[in-house]
């Protein structure tokens, strides 16, 4: 049996991290029911869940609206995500043949696609790289409290300009950060890391901070109306 929550649910879920729906979107579930071609029970149970996750806001008497991610949130999220993420490199410093075999196929397949000019395929591949750096590092906590950030850093990563070059980059920093550790360089490769973090806050802090304030304009807006 199919099941239409679910199925709700990561329908929903795509189109807020791909843009589709833009932050501080009100959702009508009636709407919603309507598109995708189940009753609005379901629905409501979707949008339940992800307000759980966060990426959506339920306020009584209001409605159900995309979250906001302005210039501090991001800024906090890209912190979190390079503590969780230094966290587990230096977790793998031990198990370094961990992380070069759980990465190997990130690494590769995100090389290809960027000599095929695939830059959404490249994209997914160095989500991918992140996420599998920190499943191998073995750490159950370390990995719940990354999968309850990896969808809001998601949803920042597609704000961002299709760069190819960007990735080229990216798929070489992957290398390194894996040679250093691999080769005991742990420092170096905590550097590596925290670099290639950086570029992408210093990118998405003005992108989405402008969206938040697209947002915020159009609510006084519709308060004037």
């Amino acid at each position: 049996m199919v099941d239409l929550s679910a199925q709700a649910e990561r329908t929903i879920r795509e189109c807020i991290i791909r843009g589709k729906f833009g932050f501080g979107e009100k959702l009508s579930d009636r709407a919603l029911a309507a598109t995708l071609g189940i009753s609005r029970t379901p629905v409501r149970e979707a949008l339940a869940s992800l307000a759980r996750e966060g990426l959506v806001v339920i306020r009584p008497q209001s409605g159900t609206f995309v979250m906001v991610l302005d210039e501090a949130s991001v800024r906090a999220l890209c912190e979190m995500r390079t503590v969780l993420e230094l966290g587990a490199l230096r977790l793998l410093a031990d198990h370094p043949e961990r992380l070069a075999i759980a990465v190997s196929k990130q690494i590769a397949t995100g090389a290809l696609a960027v000599e095929a000019k695939d830059i959404e395929q490249a994209e997914r591949m160095d989500s991918e790289f992140h996420q599998a750096l920190v499943h191998a590092a073995e750490n159950p906590l370390l990995t719940q409290a990354y999968q309850a950030i990896s969808h809001k850093l998601d949803a920042i990563r597609h704000r961002l300009p299709p760069d190819l070059e960007r990735m080229r980059r990216a798929v070489e920093q992957h290398r390194r950060i894996v040679d250093l550790t691999v080769t005991g360089r742990i420092d170096e490769a905590n550097a590596e890391l925290v670099a290639h973090l950086k570029i992408v806050q210093q990118l998405a802090v003005p992108i989405v901070g402008s969206e938040a304030q697209g947002t915020a304009a159009s609510r006084r807006a519709r308060g004037a109306a």
